[in-house]
């Protein structure tokens, strides 16, 4: 409510803390984020909302800063009555809003006759005021799953937080995130070897200060995958973070896009659905729906799931490449092409390209497209270049 749109960070950011603290119940589904606020901007009441989300009870507040003082109020609808069940407004200083997300939810527990143990800090937190608004700066650029910028913008804010407070493990695990993205997608290939260096270090450390942190165990899982291709060497990592983060949304569709990967389909299918009942919103959400669909063989899947990503974010990265992939797959080639050239990634639309185009019989500009992926991308995209060899039918190559 301070009508400064920059300061959207700060309710999004105790809104996932709260969503966080509730969840580690197990006898509450808790509804991800990006569906929840979603859901709600198209306005009606209380009990339509609930209707359209599925859910027994809304929690709904504002956040108002001034200065260094914070407001939080905070309100609980039941969903099939429409009434309010309880509300409490909250003053405290920025330094204390660490208190917020227990003290709020303890008392949303306590208005659903639900016991719950809230009254520790967040896993893996901080109680530095400075790291933690730098934390919920980072995570909020790096959600927007956006481009290179925006990731080296969050990587920035999640040094500020770490300098702020070594010990702040989530901030680790988060950074471990950023690097491996930026390595698997914008890295030069004299970065690879130090990017995914430095994100298995930040996971260690993370897990170090916090071993039952879900997402220090991710960020590990991911880094050693998708940097070192080490399919069983992950596996302990991702199903250490499946275990202790089976209520966040964005832990189960990491593990569900790990396991298609290491072709246990049916787990990777009960995973994404899982984390769909809990996101539906989120599109992110639905480009693994998509990539797991297209993994699994499941081609008509997969278009529906890139084509709802790309429905609920025009500008999500990759999704539209991959959409072409499964599209050239049912050998509808002309739509496939309109998807591959709506890519942004040089990466993926050219590697896209130049398999569109051998398919359709079209060398010359198979092998422009191959030529151009070379030249922009070198060996930061041998992977890439294998792959189009592949295709090509050139195995040695390959």
């Amino acid at each position: 409510l301070s009508g400064d749109p920059a300061q959207a960070f700060l309710s999004d950011g105790l809104t996932e803390e709260i969503r966080s603290t509730l969840a580690r119940n197990a006898a509450l589904m808790v509804l991800a984020g990006t569906t929840s606020a979603t859901a709600s901007e198209g306005g009606g009441d209380a009990k339509a909302i609930s209707g359209k989300l599925g859910v027994g009870y809304l929690l709904d507040g504002s956040v108002q800063r001034s200065g260094d003082r914070v407001r939080v109020s905070t309100n609980l609808t039941n969903g099939r009555t429409g009434f309010s069940e309880w509300s409490e407004s909250v003053d405290r200083k920025l330094d204390d809003i660490f208190a917020f997300q227990s003290e709020i939810a303890r008392s949303v527990s306590d208005a659903m006759s639900v016991r719950m143990a809230t009254d520790a800090p967040a896993l893996g937190g901080t109680r530095n005021a400075k790291a933690y608004e730098a934390y919920l700066r980072g995570k909020a650029l790096y959600n927007l799953a956006k481009n290179e910028d925006t990731d080296r913008e969050a990587k920035a804010n999640f040094e500020v937080a770490i300098a702020a407070d070594p010990n702040f493990a989530l901030a680790h695990a988060a950074l471990s995130r950023v690097f491996a993205s930026l390595a698997a997608q914008n890295a030069k290939a004299s970065e690879l070897k130090p990017l995914y260096s430095a994100a298995v270090q930040q996971a260690e450390r993370a897990i170090e200060l916090a071993p039952e942190l879900a997402d220090g165990h991710l960020a590990l899982g991911y880094a050693r995958f998708a940097g070192y291709l080490d399919v069983r060497g992950a596996k302990p990592s991702y199903e250490k973070a499946y275990q202790f983060g089976r209520g966040d949304a964005d832990i189960i569709l990491l593990y569900a896009s790990y396991t298609v990967r290491a072709r246990r389909f049916a787990q990777a299918r009960d995973a994404i659905e899982r984390a769909l009942a809990l996101d539906p919103l989120n599109p992110r959400t639905h480009r693994a729906s998509g990539m797991i669909a297209y993994l699994s063989r499941r081609y008509p899947d997969a278009v529906a799931g890139f084509r709802q990503a790309l429905r609920l974010n025009p500008e999500i990265s990759t999704a539209n490449a991959f959409l072409g992939n499964a599209l050239m797959l049912l050998n509808k080639l002309q739509e496939a092409r309109a998807a591959i050239l709506a890519e942004k990634s040089d990466m993926f639309r050219l590697t896209s390209l130049a398999i569109l185009e051998h398919r359709a019989g079209s060398s010359a500009a198979a092998q422009y497209a191959l030529d151009a992926l070379v030249a922009k991308l070198g060996d930061a995209a041998v992977y890439q270049q294998a792959e189009v060899m592949a295709q090509f039918g050139k195995v040695n190559e390959a």
